[in-house]
Parts: structure tokens; C-alpha cells; sequence
């Protein structure tokens, strides 16, 4: 009897937020082999002192990086160097699809139109130097995919973005604080993301054909005082009133055009916001 091959998709990060819904996604589908990988101790993984340890496989979803923007710039320069470090090494294993985990914040949120992937970009602080660094590695490698992510939410998210400082003060009755009520921000629920990056890593199609540079997001733009408002809603809280902290001098906007991932790998987001927060929200009341 012969036996078809398995594809192996190894995955970096394995303990973030992200990467354990791009599991999850991975596990439903046929012939996928998982080789999970971590620095942290988890079930299931395999335990390395330093993605560079990685194994070599098929494909390579790359999802080990820190996205919190403070730290990134408070680690300086020995970090910077330990990302490039790693992902040269990544690239050297002779994956034959590498996809990349970028961020929407690349682009430049005072531009108020919806962005496609071949808008223009800001860089302005570590973060995104090093985002745009690894892209470009990527992209120039064989069978190189970036996946520029928008604002990922659900359960296991950062404790430290808005949408948890929201879900923090859903259980007084005062006006909900946030910073700015003013910039509008495209929001993608988890399991949309996950689902998307496991279709650009086995899209039978070449990238090559629509382009390597792909924006994952919902497309619908969102106010951080609409995304307050309507988390009151769904929780039944609407006369509560929305305050900003410290309004912004002028607009922001960051909403993706993602007709381009459609095209190349026909994914498309399921989740609505209303119905990704409701679901969030039962996950947060579950836990209580």
C-alpha cells in the first residue's frame, strides 16, 4: 500500500495568542503533519532555546515575534538583531513556503483610505523597522508570503489593547474611558485570522501570481468609540456614556482591502465584530 505524503507545517511561537488558533486550524485540515514549536514548555511542542532551533519541514508559518510595541522598543537593538539572527537562519532550512505574520501598523493611519497591499508605509520606531525587515527577508526569499495582520481580537488576547481596556470596565456603571474615541481601526476576529494564514500556507496556487504581499483583515472600519458603544450593547450597558482620555489632534484611519487574499486563496472573514464580541464576551463570562 502506498501512502501519500504528509505535508509537515512547522509553527513558531506555539504558546502566543495567535498561533494556538493557527494550530487548532491546522489540526482540521488532511495530510498536515503539525510540528509545533516553543520556548516555552506546552504540550504538544517541541521545546527550543531559540526559533533558529526550529526543524526544517514543508512549510513554515512564522508567528514568533513580540507584538507589543513598548517592549520591542525598550529591548533596543539586541533584539532587533536576534529577530533578523532568526529568520536568516529560518530561511536557510529550504522550506518551500515560509508565511510571514506582518502588521497593518506599517501603514500610514493619517492616509484615510482603505489600504491595499501596495500603499505606502511609515516607518517610525523599532517595530515597524523591524516588521518591514522581516518582510523584506521573506519577500525576497523563495516561496516568501507576508500576511499583514489588522487588529486580532478573542479569547487570550493581550491584556494591554484597547479592546481589553474596554472589556475591563464592563462591569461598573461608570462612563467607559478610552484614550481616543476618534481613530477608526479594522478588527479581525481570531479565528478569521488563523484561517487565513493557514490558506496563504497551503493555497495550492503560487502567490507569486497575485503577488506575496497580502492584507488580513475585515474591511469594515470601526471608531474606538463605536467599538466602545457597541461592546456596551451587546452587553446591555448603551446608556452608559464614552469618554476619551486624550482626543487626538486630527484623523486616523487603518482599514484594509484584503480583495487581493480573496483572489490569491479565496479567504474571506466569517465573523462580524457585533458577533465576534458577543462570542468574546460568553468566553469572559464563562470564565467568572
Amino acid at each position: 500500500m502506498i501512502c501519500e505524503r504528509r505535508l509537515k507545517v512547522v509553527v513558531t511561537g506555539a504558546s502566543g495568542f495567535l498561533a494556538g488558533y493557527v494550530l487548532r486550524a491546522l489540526a482540521l485540515r488532511e495530510g498536515v503533519e503539525l510540528a509545533a514549536v516553543s520556548r516555552t514548555c506546552i504540550p504538544q511542542a517541541t521545546l527550543v532555546p531559540d526559533y533558529s532551533h526550529s526543524p526544517a519541514g514543508d512549510v513554515l508559518i512564522h508567528l514568533a515575534e513580540n507584538c507589543d510595541r513598548a517592549e520591542v522598543e525598550e529591548a533596543g537593538e539586541a533584539y532587533e538583531e536576534g529577530v533578523n539572527a532568526t529568520l536568516t537562519a529560518l530561511l536557510a532550512k529550504g522550506y518551500s513556503r515560509v508565511v510571514y505574520a506582518s502588521s497593518s501598523v506599517l501603514y500610514d493611519g493619517a492616509d484615510l483610505s482603505m489600504r491595499s497591499p501596495e500603499a505606502a508605509i511609515r516607518i517610525v520606531d523599532a517595530y515597524t523597522r523591524i516588521k518591514r525587515n522581516s518582510e523584506l527577508a521573506v519577500l525576497n526569499s523563495s516561496g516568501g508570503v507576508v500576511g499583514r495582520l489588522s487588529n486580532v481580537y478573542g479569547p487570550g488576547m493581550s491584556e494591554k489593547n484597547v479592546l481589553s481596556t474596554i472589556l475591563r470596565q464592563l462591569g461598573n456603571r461608570d462612563a467607559l474611558e478610552v484614550m481616543d474615541t476618534e481613530p477608526v481601526r479594522d478588527f479581525l476576529w481570531v479565528e478569521d485570522a488563523a484561517e487565513a494564514l493557514v490558506a496563504l500556507a497551503l493555497n495550492d496556487s503560487r502567490p507569486a501570481e497575485y503577488g506575496s504581499l497580502f492584507n488580513l483583515g475585515s474591511g469594515v472600519g470601526t471608531s474606538i468609540g463605536n467599538l466602545a458603544r457597541l461592546a456596551l450593547e451587546v452587553v446591555g450597558q448603551s446608556d452608559r456614556i464614552v469618554k476619551a482620555r486624550f482626543p487626538s489632534p486630527g484623523p486616523s484611519s487603518l482599514v484594509l482591502d484584503c480583495s487581493k487574499t480573496a483572489a490569491a486563496c479565496g479567504w474571506e472573514p466569517r465573523t462580524s465584530l457585533r458577533q465576534g464580541l458577543a462570542s468574546l464576551l460568553n468566553k469572559v463570562k464563562e470564565k467568572k
